[in-house]
């Protein structure tokens, strides 16, 4: 019996590489709205989703896809706000061994809208992290509403102690609150 105590306790002294190692922690920085041509867009970058695991990846040819998460709220004092729209924008990108580059698409609620060559790291992370007005929403319908946009991003998944699966996903970015109107 001292021997199974001893061996559990040595077990549990020794940590676990997966345990260890610090998990990337991404987050959607800058997120900016604005209101232009009857719409509402947003800018904002992706900052620390580019590591080592996460460009590895891409280059093992496999499409990698990071999806960003969009929903816009009509602002209400002392309760929840209340959700109007949701929409999605991915961005996947896949990897050319032969000609050393990078396909970069963009999807928005599953529809492309474009598609880019990337030939460099420094471009492609470029391509999948920094976005300036992005249309999103169509103002119609919002009554002159005080609105405001979260957004969040989903890297795809990992696994802890080799058969735990784990989302990595950031934590919500919201805007300052905002009117539709255009000035």
């Amino acid at each position: 019996m001292r021997r199974l105590l001893l061996i559990a306790a040595l077990l549990l002294a020794t940590p676990f590489p997966a345990l260890a190692a610090p998990l990337v922690s991404p987050e959607v920085r800058d997120l900016q709205p604005t209101v232009a041509d009857g719409e509402v867009q947003v800018s904002f970058v992706l900052a620390g989703a580019f590591d080592d695991g996460f460009l590895s990846r891409i280059q093992s040819g496999l499409p990698t896809t990071i999806a960003y998460e969009f929903e816009l709220l009509r602002d209400r004092k002392h309760w929840w706000d209340d959700e109007i729209a949701d929409a999605t924008l991915e961005v996947v990108a896949m990897y050319n061994a032969v000609s050393q580059e990078y396909l970069v698409n963009f999807k928005r609620d599953g529809k492309l809208v474009e598609s880019r060559l990337a030939r460099t790291r420094g471009d492609l992370e470029a391509a999948m992290t920094r976005f300036e007005r992005v249309p999103l929403f169509p103002v119609e319908g919002t009554d002159d509403a005080r609105l405001l946009v979260k957004a969040r991003a989903e890297l795809g998944s990992r696994t802890l102690l080799n058969f735990i699966p784990v989302h990595i996903t950031t934590d919500w970015a919201v805007t300052r609150k905002f009117r539709p109107r255009e000035p």
